[in-house]
């Protein structure tokens, strides 16, 4: 083989071990996965309070939305709607031009949709408890340079260290007795259902012509 060939062939496995390369990082098949493991290290986490007498539940639809609640957390200090974030190593949370940003990204994008969980929770078990349910915004974060001690509150929602995550939830004043804890726990099993339920439901009624 000549010298001409052997470097057009190295070239072209180059170009294309680059190229998945970059399929694998930055497709939204890895930002789903990043987001995945950052759900699983955030359950991981919230075990603790399952042991302390919270109810914990996972990858919840929110009614009538295409959205998806990560964790939501019931117990003596209230109701949490938790949304995972695994974010790069670097990534820095600064203030600029009287925005904080994440990265490139604004903190305001980036809260918005866990408030709009929040907020339809809220709704939701508040209708059925029958007095109004506040329901608290919390972004737990895996992986970036947020300060160990720092605890950010923007438009209502809570940016912390996924660390810092079970220690913040149980340290607030206590809201509800054993009692209220399992009214809203039961609420919250039937009228939120799992997410994949709730797409194997429109599969289901899509291939019936639904």
């Amino acid at each position: 083989m000549s010298t001409i060939w052997l470097g057009l062939i190295t070239a072209v496995l180059a170009s294309l071990i680059t190229m998945a390369h970059q399929f694998r990082t930055h497709s939204p098949a890895a930002a789903w996965r990043k987001g995945a493991a950052g759900e699983r290290a955030t359950a991981r986490r919230l075990r603790k309070l399952e042991l302390a007498g919270y109810t914990v539940l996972h990858d919840l639809a929110v009614p009538r939305s295409n959205a998806n609640i990560d964790h939501l957390v019931i117990g003596p200090t209230g109701v949490f709607v938790i949304d995972s974030k695994k974010w790069h190593r670097r990534t820095t949370v600064r203030a600029a031009a009287g925005t904080l940003w994440i990265g490139r990204t604004p903190l305001d994008k980036v809260v918005r949709p866990v408030l709009f969980e929040a907020r339809r929770a809220g709704e939701v078990l508040s209708q059925a408890a029958g007095r109004r349910v506040q329901v608290a915004a919390v972004i737990s974060v895996h992986g970036s340079r947020l300060s160990r001690h720092r605890v950010i509150t923007n438009r209502g929602a809570t940016l912390l260290r996924a660390a810092r995550l079970v220690g913040w939830i149980t340290r607030r004043p206590h809201l509800y007795d054993a009692a209220g804890v399992s009214v809203l726990s039961t609420a919250a099993s039937t009228l939120l259902p799992p997410y994949a339920q709730t797409l194997d439901a429109s599969d289901r009624r899509e291939s019936l012509g639904g």
